[in-house]
């Protein structure tokens, strides 16, 4: 393991602790076993199925990433539920490399293919965040600093889209462009050629709109389990609430965290509730009981997958960072 790579799985675990010590320190262990106990574990049941559901869905929509070629539904969802495992288990989202590498070991795809799609399904997930952010702080009465940050972000994120956009609709002549860059090296280079392979889904065609239909369907259901997990606590709260943790979740997965985003979603999780006036030990069991309800299933599927496939996690690992060290 290099240096650079130890500091910065020690940043996340710092990360992870610090805001894990901001969320419980006002509340005590007891208080929060005693809601924890109070919990109506159908509607919990039904938060982890639609959890389960998602996985299936982003497995589904990965392969109109690749767009005209798709290959085979079912290798992506198990690829992208032993990502999400892997994510939930190993340091530095190291579940990316793994879905990556477990897509191309069962449908013949190449690795850097795959790899740069998923950097495309990234850039449209963050996108989606922005987006049900920038709703959010317009119809519920939020701070002012939050709402112009949010609407600066989604602002920049549109322009960001649309010069996406631009790359996979010009790729040709940027290409002929880059490629009299000396100083550019040959693998910068097969990155962006590969990358610009994968905003081809992003292009008009027959395949835009089941992309787009997957994805609204994505949110729709992680956004159901939200609702779900929220009732399980006896939480009656507007629909913008779970479109709110929804989008906090969001940032907070984006971040620095120890392995499985301990600690960061926990923290946003309470800061979104906040909004709603939900606070104390009913938000951090909140955080906890919805976090629970993803990481566990999801990773229990991911590691059923990996089985079935007679694969231990760490050889697929080690053969996916190899892959990546390659390029």
């Amino acid at each position: 393991m290099t240096r650079a790579r130890t500091v910065r799985i020690l940043i996340g675990i710092a990360v992870s602790a610090g805001l894990l010590y901001l969320v419980l320190r006002n509340v005590s262990l007891a208080q929060l076993f005693s809601h924890l106990g109070r919990t109506h574990w159908g509607w919990l049941a039904l938060s982890a199925a639609l959890n389960l559901a998602m996985v299936g869905a982003r497995g589904v929509r990965w392969g109109l990433f690749f767009h005209p070629a798709a290959p085979a539904s079912w290798p992506l969802v198990s690829a992208t539920a032993i990502g999400f495992m892997g994510n939930n288990l190993l340091p530095l989202r190291a579940g990316e490399l793994l879905r990556a590498y477990l897509a191309a070991r069962s449908t013949g795809l190449s690795f850097w293919t795959a790899l740069a799609t998923l950097a495309v399904e990234r850039v449209l997930d963050a996108f989606s965040i922005l987006l049900i952010l920038g709703g959010v702080v317009v119809v519920v009465k939020v701070p002012l600093w939050l709402k112009t940050g949010a609407l600066t972000l989604l602002a920049l994120d549109l322009l960001a889209m649309g010069m996406l956009i631009l790359l996979a609709r010009e790729w040709g002549p940027l290409n002929r462009w880059i490629t009299r860059i000396p100083r550019l090296g040959a693998s910068v280079r097969r990155w962006l050629a590969l990358f610009a392979i994968g905003l081809q889904s992003l292009r008009a065609g027959p395949h835009l709109g089941p992309l787009l239909a997957w994805t609204v369907l994505i949110w729709v259901v992680t956004a159901g389990a939200v609702w779900a997990a929220l009732r399980s606590i006896g939480l009656a709260l507007p629909a913008s609430a779970s479109l709110t943790v929804l989008a906090f979740t969001g940032i907070a997965v984006s971040l620095p965290s120890a392995p499985g985003y301990v600690g960061t979603v926990q923290f946003f999780i309470v800061q979104a509730l906040a909004i709603y006036a939900v606070t104390g030990v009913e938000a951090v069991s909140f955080s906890f009981l919805y976090h629970a309800a993803g990481f566990i299933p999801l990773t229990l599927l991911g590691w059923a997958f990996l089985l079935a496939q007679g694969v231990s996690l760490r050889n697929a690992t080690e053969q996916a960072q190899a892959e990546a060290h390659r390029g």
